[in-house]
């Protein structure tokens, strides 16, 4: 048993609903503090990460696009595990933005990470056929970069990024330019 939390039952996968929004935002803080406990300031890590996360997702769970935006969750034993989000309008340039992949931390390495950005995957390829889809991951959260090294991303810059208002980051851009190729990688 890792962090007090293990896995009874089968994961399973459903799409969101707006009375998702704090559960989501409690698992994505969660997430975070301890991903970059040692990447991100102490002071906002214990101070405002909470209230920015509910503000963030209350306000994606308030005017969804499900043409735009894709969330799905990754559910055991009735609790949240894990949480995808894809954002097509987010960065054009570099394609579909998987904005969010997020298991909880005592969870991670079981495959649900995986599980969930194969249904990402599928769904960037139905909703805009032929588009690459890219994330931006923090330099220094070596676990998710082995994650997306093993899924095939291709890192095509390096640069600081504003994580949130006033804390720039060195990240990390990955890109999946050919999806079916990937799809078919991921299945085989």
């Amino acid at each position: 048993m890792t962090g007090g939390w293990y896995l009874m039952g089968a994961v399973l996968f459903r799409g969101s609903a707006a009375g998702d929004a704090e559960t989501v935002a409690r698992l994505h803080a969660e997430s975070w503090l301890d991903a970059y406990r040692d990447i991100m300031p102490d002071w906002y890590l214990d101070g405002p990460i909470t209230k920015e996360r509910q503000n963030l997702w209350k306000a994606r769970f308030s005017s969804p696009d499900p043409d735009r935006q894709y969330i799905l969750l990754a559910e055991a034993d009735a609790r949240l595990v894990g949480f995808v989000c894809v954002l097509l309008d987010e960065e054009p340039k570099w394609g579909a933005c998987l904005d969010n992949l997020h298991v909880l931390p005592g969870l991670r390495n079981k495959g649900i990470g995986r599980k969930l950005f194969i249904r990402a995957t599928q769904w960037v390829m139905s909703a805009a056929p032929g588009i690459p889809m890219h994330l931006w991951v923090l330099e220094a959260n070596s676990a998710a970069r082995r994650l997306y090294d093993a899924l095939g991303g291709e890192i095509v810059s390096y640069q600081s990024n504003e994580i949130v208002k006033g804390i720039d980051v060195p990240s990390v851009l990955y890109v999946w330019k050919d999806l079916k190729k990937l799809w078919i990688n991921l299945k085989g």
